[in-house]
């Protein structure tokens, strides 16, 4: 009898305990959910892909930009795409943005401690016979990074 006392008494204090402990990390979370934020703004920089194809991009104002510049697709490209952003580690944004235009979902992260990114693009979603719907999985290397003023 005792010892089943004791052990739901541990249960009740430890319960107690753990509520106490997510009120409090509730309080000091400074997330605020739905706020696009915007960690790229500034930057400046190019990407090659495994497979030799690259692009320039900028981000400012909440706005990315690119164009390809090495590939098939070379002159390519696409402006005044508005992005979203978290910051996800020391260095490293998750980013993604919806380029309706073109049925195009892309979610990328760049990792600017290692100068890599890491994609995952649906493509042409519609699937329309012009363009057909595809999936890319890739890792890029990141080259002139720069933070414009």
């Amino acid at each position: 009898m005792n010892t089943k006392f004791i052990a739901c008494m541990g249960l009740v204090l430890f319960s107690i305990g753990l509520s106490f402990s997510q009120e409090k990390t509730l309080e000091n979370t400074k997330f605020q959910f739905g706020v696009d934020e915007h960690y790229m703004d500034g930057y400046s920089l190019n990407f090659q892909y495994q497979n030799g194809t690259a692009l320039h991009m900028e981000f400012k104002n909440g706005k990315a930009q690119y164009e390809w510049i090495i590939g098939p697709r070379k002159g390519n490209g696409n402006q005044d795409i508005p992005y979203r952003s978290r910051k996800i580690g020391n260095n490293m944004y998750l980013v993604n943005w919806h380029e309706t235009g073109l049925s195009d979902y892309l979610t990328i992260v760049f990792d600017l401690e290692k100068m890599t990114i890491h994609s995952s693009i649906i493509v042409g979603y519609k699937n329309k016979p012009e363009r057909t719907l595809k999936t890319v999985f890739k890792t890029g290397v990141i080259d002139h990074l720069k933070k414009m003023n």
